[in-house]
């Protein structure tokens, strides 16, 4: 296909399906790719899809064609937009990450890249359970990094450091910031994190919007969401019996094929069960999904074992995966947003208490930023076939100014 430029009549039906199949992908994930669904949207024949675009894979990889392109010139634009700045301060660096995912989350019509960052998340996720999808994804990934390291190289002390940071900062609350970009409380837990990430956590940079105080504020403003259980709150899931079975079976398919596919029907198959039986114990399809936000949640606390083969990436794969597709799954249906705000409000719980001892001055917004980095390193690791010795080592960099 061609990105812009005079095409044949051909090429720019080619092009005009690719554009729907990119919109459908976006707004709906990749159930939507069948070629019944995209022929309907296209208003034309499967057989007429089949002719200009092929295979299903050959749809996906003519839309990654478009995006990688789109993004080269995003690119293109921000390093033109630095252009005169010789080093990144920590405010300037802030002001970049805050700015880059704003763009990010803003719609085409207000020169945003809505609908790339969506298809970008999507396929970042698939790519963990589906090796074709990741082939294509691993170059994508290959020049975001690029355009992190190219922009901040010779413009920051340990350049490629922060370059993997930001990108995997970005692959987390990217995500977040589609879904919840708009609501003010969210925006302003999002400052605190990125001014702390921008200082890398120093302990002499806090105080001000990063204070513990204000943080601690704006955390307990926004709790409880769904009142998803805390570290020592009681849950009826952890009781063996059907209800657990099946909120089991609802994380694993949030995990296999993300949040758009928990259906009380898809619910009961992989449990076993008629889909009567699970709308008996989780009447709608929002109750069934915060069942299996809720077992995300006790994977991540290590309470509950994770689905399938029980491990310790295993279960990261619960907190990567399963977190991060409920946040899409908000950022396409906002009647989800209270979903997707308690995951990103109850980001680094877990981690500070596994962080704490060796580092005393670690606080809980300091455990928050290095989980939505790790949590982002991992999504990229998952799509790129990495293991945990990138994410540890970044994590290990992060960390390294509150080392006692």
């Amino acid at each position: 296909m061609t990105v812009s430029g005079t095409s044949s009549p051909s090429t720019s039906a080619a092009g005009s399906l690719v554009a729907t199949a990119r919109r459908e992908l976006a707004l709906r994930g990749a159930g939507a790719l069948s070629f019944r669904r995209l022929a309907a949207a296209g208003g034309v024949t499967p057989a007429t899809l089949s002719y200009h675009l092929g295979s299903k894979m050959r749809i996906v990889a003519a839309l990654v064609e478009a995006e990688r392109a789109l993004d080269r010139a995003r690119h293109a634009a921000w390093r033109a937009r630095f252009d005169g700045l010789a080093w990144f301060d920590p405010p300037a660096l802030a002001a970049l990450v805050e700015l880059y995912l704003d763009e990010g989350a803003a719609d085409e019509a207000a020169g945003g890249a809505r609908l790339g960052s969506l298809v970008w998340a999507d396929l970042m996720l698939r790519a963990h359970v589906d090796e074709d999808v990741a082939g294509l994804v691993r170059p994508w990934i290959g020049e975001r990094r690029a355009f992190w390291r190219d922009l901040l190289d010779g413009r920051i002390e340990d350049a490629g450091a922060w370059a993997e940071a930001i990108l995997a900062y970005a692959a987390d609350e990217g995500i977040h910031t589609l879904a919840n970009g708009a609501r003010p409380d969210y925006r302003l837990l999002r400052r605190m994190a990125i001014e702390r990430l921008a200082h890398r956590l120093a302990p002499a940079a806090r105080g001000g919007l990063g204070g513990a105080a204000a943080f601690d504020a704006l955390v307990r403003r926004l709790d409880p969401a769904i009142g998803l259980p805390g570290p020592e709150a009681g849950s009826d899931l952890l009781a063996p019996g059907r209800r657990r079975d099946i909120a089991g079976a609802a994380c694993a398919l949030i995990l296999d094929e993300g949040a758009e596919a928990v259906t009380h029907r898809a619910v009961g198959e992989r449990a076993g069960v008629p889909a009567s039986t699970v709308a008996y114990h989780f009447r709608s399809g929002p109750d069934l999904l915060r069942a299996g936000q809720e077992m995300v949640y006790l994977v991540a606390q290590n309470r509950a074992p994770a689905p399938g083969e029980d491990s310790v990436e295993r279960r990261y794969a619960v907190v990567v995966r399963g977190t991060l597709s409920i946040g899409l799954a908000a950022a396409r249906d906002p009647s989800l947003a209270a979903q997707a705000i308690d995951l990103r409000r109850l980001r680094g719980e877990n981690l500070f208490r596994t962080l704490r001892p060796g580092r005393a001055r670690l606080e809980p917004l300091d455990g928050q930023v290095v989980a939505l980095v790790a949590i982002g390193a991992g999504a990229l690791a998952g799509a790129e076939g990495g293991g945990p010795d990138r994410r540890q080592a970044l994590v290990d960099w992060l960390t390294s100014p509150l080392a006692d």
